[in-house]
């Protein structure tokens, strides 16, 4: 899974989403940011947090389909249906909930870096 992308504000203003371990210049005040500078052990905690939502929000839906889907083809169409239905009330339901506590659990648990130009 893709690691989440850095922000970065120049002093100018101008901003832009780089990932960790990559340079930035600015393209208005040429100025060089590294994004090495934030502490590996931070931003370990900021892609843990990323990926648990991404299988908490996809790991019921793919195991109903593991089970449900043999079900269709041998036991009845119902069960297809029941997967429909039983993944949309996941993905309308829980999904916003789960969504919500985690962007709190990230705010939390990282910092704000001020990085400096290079």
């Amino acid at each position: 899974m893709r690691a989440p992308l850095i922000t970065i504000t120049c002093d100018c203003g101008a901003t832009a989403e780089v990932a960790y371990g990559d340079r930035w210049s600015c393209p208005t005040c040429q100025k060089s940011w590294d994004t090495t500078q934030i502490p590996a052990a931070d931003y370990d905690v900021l892609v843990r947090g990323v990926n648990r939502y991404r299988y908490l929000v996809l790991g019921p839906p793919i195991l109903l389909s593991l089970i449900l889907i043999p079900l269709a083809v041998i036991a009845g169409i119902q069960f297809a249906f029941l997967l429909f239905v039983l993944v949309m009330a996941w993905m309308l339901l829980a999904v916003p909930q789960l969504r919500r506590r985690t962007a709190d659990h990230i705010r939390r648990s990282t910092k704000s870096w001020k990085l400096r130009p290079e």
